[in-house]
């Protein structure tokens, strides 16, 4: 531990845990009876304008920087709130980072978990740590966001998220249908005529789809498909294909219908119309979606408590 104690790198986290300390209490009033004071200097703004500049392109507008301070000022509760909860001592990933900390900084030998993780605290990095720190806010909103007993829904709650989400639920218009696949390697110049040819074969016999299992060359999605919408028979078969078929009788031959891959006879055995799936079809996403809104505000609402406990002051540069 003494070897420990001595290294340039431990002297410099011990150095930033004392001034993270010494600056949290400025902050706080340096005494009593006052609401603790998170403080977002100039160079901070300045630090979250650059950041945003360098991912976007240009500087925050007024509203993106709003929202930045915002999100900065929330963090700090959250790490805050999380330190004052006790949560680095119990939390089993916190302490595996430490353990991993410990082994990095300390000195050569072999010391158990618990030496390793006490080491770490002892020298601070529960506090500077970025890695421990950005783990204990998600973990804070987790907890925030953790549903209530008076959260689960009824069936009225879930009707009305469904109705709320149509346009989201909804399904595309589909078809289901059968396809003789005639390949233009295997056919060649040739392949216009075979399929004229046994699509005249496949009208005169009264041929259903089961024919397509003898009669089509192999096609890695098989034979039978869907029902599909227009933009999954596209990308299977390739663009134009799906409106190829629009207006196609059901239940015959037509075609042929040119594909990326040659040419195809389809028999359409079913047109579906665009349609919202009925509660019974989505029960388990519109429980998950009632949590999750509900999840949201309730988050918000403690949120929006653990803010008022704190002074925040903002210094723009």
């Amino acid at each position: 531990m003494r070897r420990v104690a001595r290294a340039p790198l431990v002297h410099f986290l011990v150095l930033g845990a004392l001034l993270l300390g010494a600056r949290a209490w400025w902050e706080a009033g340096g005494g009593e009876g006052r609401r603790p004071r998170i403080v977002l200097t100039a160079a901070d703004i300045a630090r979250l304008r650059g950041e945003w500049a360098e991912e976007h392109g240009a500087p925050p507008d007024a509203a993106a920087e709003a929202v930045l301070v915002r999100r900065a000022v929330d963090e700090e509760v959250l790490w805050r709130e999380a330190l004052a909860a006790g949560i680095p001592e119990r939390d089993p990933v916190t302490r595996e980072r430490l353990v991993r900390l410990g082994e990095f900084l300390g000195e050569d030998g072999e010391r158990g978990r618990q030496a390793l993780e006490r080491e770490a605290r002892d020298l601070g990095l529960v506090r500077s740590d970025l890695v421990i720190r950005r783990h204990l806010v998600e973990a804070m909103q987790l907890a925030l966001a953790k549903p209530a007993p008076a959260d689960v829904p009824s069936d009225a709650d879930l009707e009305a998220w469904v109705a709320a989400h149509a346009a989201e639920l909804a399904e595309a218009p589909s078809v289901r249908l059968t396809h003789v696949y005639l390949s233009a390697e295997a056919h060649g110049a040739a392949i216009d005529a075979d399929a004229a040819r046994l699509l005249g074969e496949l009208r005169r016999n009264g041929a259903g789809p089961e024919a397509a299992d003898t009669r089509s060359d192999p096609f890695l999605r098989g034979a039978h498909l869907g029902p599909l919408p227009d933009d999954d028979l596209d990308r299977i078969f390739g663009p134009g294909f799906a409106g190829a078929l629009d207006g196609a009788p059901l239940r015959t031959w037509v075609g042929p219908v040119r594909s990326s891959y040659g040419l195809h006879l389809v028999w359409i055995e079913e047109r579906r119309p665009a349609r919202v799936p009925s509660l019974a079809e989505v029960r388990s996403r519109a429980v998950l979606g009632v949590l999750r809104e509900r999840g949201a505000r309730r988050a918000e609402e403690r949120m929006a408590q653990l803010r008022a406990a704190y002074d925040v002051r903002v210094e723009r540069p």
